[in-house]
């Protein structure tokens, strides 16, 4: 049996080579990342990637919904203002009405009833938001306001 010292299996050596277009020498043991640590790597930056975007999207949609909803209120509020504005009692009856306000258009459907109290009329109004095809259609509701006109 051979008699080899246990140095001989423990040892390590290190091989140097010169790089032909650096002329600098590197190590057998390089310090750069695994493809394993490169692809978990991407994963996760695609996962906060992701998140991000989605996060991002929910903002702008609740946005164009609170823009949407503050310019139908501007409209009710115009729109009841010149009833009560008017001075007469308004008549109980429907009306619908276009309107092109703030870039947009919108439809206005008043709904004015009588009340118990005959000198109280209350009006509804809804307002619609024309979507690009130029339809209304009830998923475009955007706004119901209501308030009570009566004589002075």
């Amino acid at each position: 049996m051979l008699n080899l010292p246990s140095s001989a299996f423990t040892a390590t050596s290190k091989t140097t080579s010169t790089s032909a277009f650096t002329g600098t020498s590197a190590t057998s043991k390089s310090k750069g990342f695994t493809l394993l640590e490169v692809m978990i790597a991407l994963i996760i930056f695609s996962l906060v990637a992701t998140v991000i975007q989605k996060v991002t999207s929910q903002t702008i949609s609740q946005y164009e919904r609170i823009r949407l909803k503050t310019i139908a209120n501007w409209i009710a509020e115009n729109k009841m203002a010149e009833v009560r504005l008017s001075g007469d009692l308004p008549p109980a009856k429907e009306s619908k009405e276009d309107i092109e306000f703030a870039k947009d258009h919108w439809k206005l459907v008043s709904k004015v009833s009588k009340t118990p109290n005959a000198n109280f009329n209350r009006v509804d109004l809804v307002i619609f938001h024309k979507d690009s095809d130029d339809q209304f259609d009830e998923g475009s509701q955007i706004l119901t306001y209501s308030g009570f006109v009566g004589l002075h």
